[in-house]
């Protein structure tokens, strides 16, 4: 017996420090009052040098005891009743609503659904078609009168218009040229440049004014020959100009020959 009221008082007290209530402190809830003040200037700060890093040995006392801190396990036993438990032995209670009370409510009577659905019938009147008697007739073109007359065609005489630009002359066809006539040709090159026939190499033929013929230019890419003339060329005779290469260092020749 005595065995069970210790048990019996050991559970109580068990119970008591169980439903303890937690011990509450004080907390100030004042609000801090700001104090008006200025922001420092910026300065400059100067700072060492940068020192490297180097090992140290230092000692530290870490075992060594230390006074035991007090804590405070105090129960204070507390007694708290609960009116709840009483009700419950009692018996539950249920709550009622007035919204969903059989006399405040009301029957709801569903429309009974159409056997045949309804067709709306309904002229579309944008769709219409207007049918018009015949074709409009088309306008008659309108008549303009103007002045028809041409002018009268001018002519330029052609060395007058080329005078001072390059023109452009294609040679002769060589390969034609019977052999007596190129024996010739090639015989009046000798005398008048006094070279060897052997040492020249003959570039072309080309017809050109005996007169007022400035510059000649040979195209070796087309074989024409670029002729710039003067104001003595206008009505000046054309006659065949023989160029030739020379074979030893390059430079040209070149010569009017007379036609057999």
């Amino acid at each position: 017996m005595a065995g069970i009221r210790a048990a019996m008082s050991d559970l109580a007290e068990t119970i008591r420090r169980v439903f303890q209530a937690p011990v509450s402190h004080p907390v100030s809830m004042a609000v801090s009052v700001p104090f008006p003040g200025q922001i420092p200037p910026l300065a400059a700060l100067v700072l060492q040098p940068f020192v490297p890093a180097s090992a140290m040995a230092a000692s530290a006392e870490l075992l060594t005891p230390r006074a035991p801190a007090t804590v405070g396990l105090d129960w204070a036993p507390r007694v708290a009743g609960e009116p709840g438990w009483a009700t419950w032995e009692t018996g539950a209670k249920v709550g009622e609503l007035p919204l969903f009370r059989a006399s405040t409510c009301q029957r709801l009577a569903v429309p009974a659904l159409p056997r045949r659905a309804e067709v709306l019938r309904e002229r579309p009147e944008a769709m219409t078609v207007r049918p018009r008697s015949g074709w409009n007739p088309f306008p008659r073109p309108g008549t303009r009168s103007g002045p028809l007359d041409l002018g009268l065609p001018r002519s330029f005489r052609a060395l007058d218009r080329i005078i001072g630009l390059p023109v452009a002359v294609t040679g002769e066809d060589l390969t034609k040229l019977s052999k007596a006539l190129w024996m010739r040709y090639t015989l009046q090159m000798v005398r008048s440049t006094g070279e060897n026939i052997r040492n020249l190499d003959v570039l072309g033929l080309y017809r050109i004014p005996v007169k007022g013929t400035r510059q000649v230019h040979h195209d070796a890419a087309t074989g024409r020959l670029l002729v710039t003339l003067g104001p003595e060329a206008v009505s000046a005779a054309r006659a065949r100009f023989m160029l030739a290469r020379r074979k030893n260092d390059g430079s040209v020749v070149c010569c009017f020959v007379e036609e057999g």
